[in-house]
């Protein structure tokens, strides 16, 4: 070891890294669709992400998840190319696309090299606004998503964190998957995806990103060309209310005989990316299980040594999303880990985070800041979380000066908001004949049955 290195004390962070923002131009096609354009020139790649209100809560509750079927079956045909052929365009341009369907919005993404912009930009116009949706296609994707969920149903932690959200939101939007369950997924027509993409897919407040290698005004005219004359239809919704019940006391029991672990889950309806204290819900979440360093994973794993990892989470939608916290242990100690999980919970609310916790989660959230825009896919997906969630244009820029305004006072008030006792929700996934005698000290065990992972008996 070098001299003056010392193990027993963590070495101190170094001076920020200023965070430099490529310059965005803006412009508004005849559409009326905002683009967002940042050149780079230092590295020959273009990312290119289409936002669009076609979120899963647009979906028909009955038909939940008919919003992420749509969405994955644009490449399976469109215009007069059908599925085999689109695939043989996208591999021939050497370029990505992805579609992911969000609680709040669709984003449609590319990624490719300059020189092919011009027929990137006109595979990105056919999937997203003339894709054929064959009945024998849609009754093959939605068969694949159907054969995911049923596997998701042998999979505990999935089964806890879809049962959780279920409990916690129940007929709110956000108390299903964004993809979807197997008794809505199986009422999905062709009609449906057509239904939804006439009414979701539209220049009605839609935005594009692009950042990379281009020439703006060679773009301008090539998405004036390819979505200048794309018509409005339904635009956005207003966020979804916040659901009005509470938490539910004791617990959760949802039985799985032989499984050897048990899947600890604790959630509450959390907030929306609006609130104005969502700087300190991050310090607050970052102190109590976002962090390695937190109390309640260095709680769980490194004092007890019961988990690999405890973690929470505050997940900010449009409208008020979900806090969770999270883990796995033996069956043995299922009571003993969730009362030490409220535990820490309920020390968020009565004890100070000290000078060391807030300089740690200070810096977590702040250090990394400049690594999080070296590329341009990263920068194109914080641009669309600012247009997704209408984020102050200097969001990035002063994020680090809110953060480091955040005291003691804002973090505990944070806490006392959002991580009431009342409000939270307890479930276990485990077998119920080892776990149910323990459980029964921490107040009524309710059994229950996963929903949504397979046919309806």
């Amino acid at each position: 070891m070098s001299p003056g290195v010392s193990r027993d004390r963590r070495p101190s962070a170094g001076q920020p890294r200023p965070l430099r923002l490529p310059e965005f131009e803006t412009f508004e096609l005849s559409s009326g669709i905002e683009v967002w354009v940042a050149t780079r020139h230092t590295v020959p790649e273009v990312s290119l992400r289409l936002i669009l209100e076609a979120g899963a809560t647009h979906d028909d509750p009955e038909r939940a998840g008919v919003g992420d079927l749509t969405g994955r079956l644009l490449t399976e045909g469109a215009a007069d190319r059908d599925a085999r052929a689109m695939a043989e365009w996208i591999d021939r341009l050497g370029a990505a696309f992805h579609a992911s369907i969000r609680y709040d919005v669709a984003v449609l993404s590319m990624h490719f090299l300059p020189e092919v912009t011009a027929e990137a930009l006109d595979y990105l116009a056919t999937v997203a606004r003339h894709p054929t949706y064959d009945p024998d296609e849609v009754t093959r994707v939605r068969g694949e998503r159907l054969d995911e969920v049923t596997r998701d149903g042998d999979e505990p932690a999935i089964v806890a964190d879809v049962s959780l959200i279920a409990a916690v939101y129940e007929d709110h939007p956000y108390g299903r998957p964004a993809d979807g369950l197997w008794d809505t997924v199986s009422r999905i027509d062709v009609e449906d995806v057509r239904a939804f993409h006439a009414r979701r897919y539209s220049s009605s407040d839609a935005r594009i990103v692009v950042c990379g290698d281009v020439e703006p005004e060679l773009l301008r005219d090539g998405l004036e060309a390819r979505f200048g004359d794309w018509a409005a239809a339904t635009g956005r919704s207003a966020p979804p209310e916040r659901p009005s019940g509470g938490g539910r006391p004791g617990t959760l029991l949802i039985d799985r005989p032989g499984s050897p672990q048990a899947e600890l889950r604790i959630g509450a309806v959390g907030a929306a990316h609006s609130t104005p204290d969502q700087y300190a819900i991050s310090m607050a979440n970052a102190i109590l299980g976002g962090l390695f360093n937190s109390r309640m994973n260095m709680n769980l794993r490194e004092d007890k040594g019961w988990t690999y990892g405890a973690r929470t989470s505050f997940l900010l939608r449009r409208g008020a999303g979900p806090f969770v916290a999270r883990t796995a242990v033996e069956t043995g100690v299922t009571a003993d880990a969730i009362e030490e999980m409220h535990a820490e919970i309920r020390g968020m609310r009565e004890t100070p985070p000290t000078d060391e916790e807030i300089a740690l989660a200070r810096n977590a959230l702040t250090l990394s800041l400049p690594l999080q825009f070296e590329t341009a896919s990263a920068i194109g997906r914080r641009v669309t979380r600012q247009l997704v969630y209408d984020l102050p244009r200097d969001y990035w820029e002063t994020y680090r000066a809110r953060i480091e305004a955040v005291t003691r006072d804002d973090v505990l008030a944070a806490c006392e908001r959002y991580l009431h006792e009342d409000g939270l929700t307890t479930l276990v996934v485990a077998d119920g004949a080892v776990a149910a005698p323990h459980l029964e000290r921490l107040g009524p065990v309710e059994e229950t049955e996963p929903s949504g992972f397979g046919p309806v008996e």
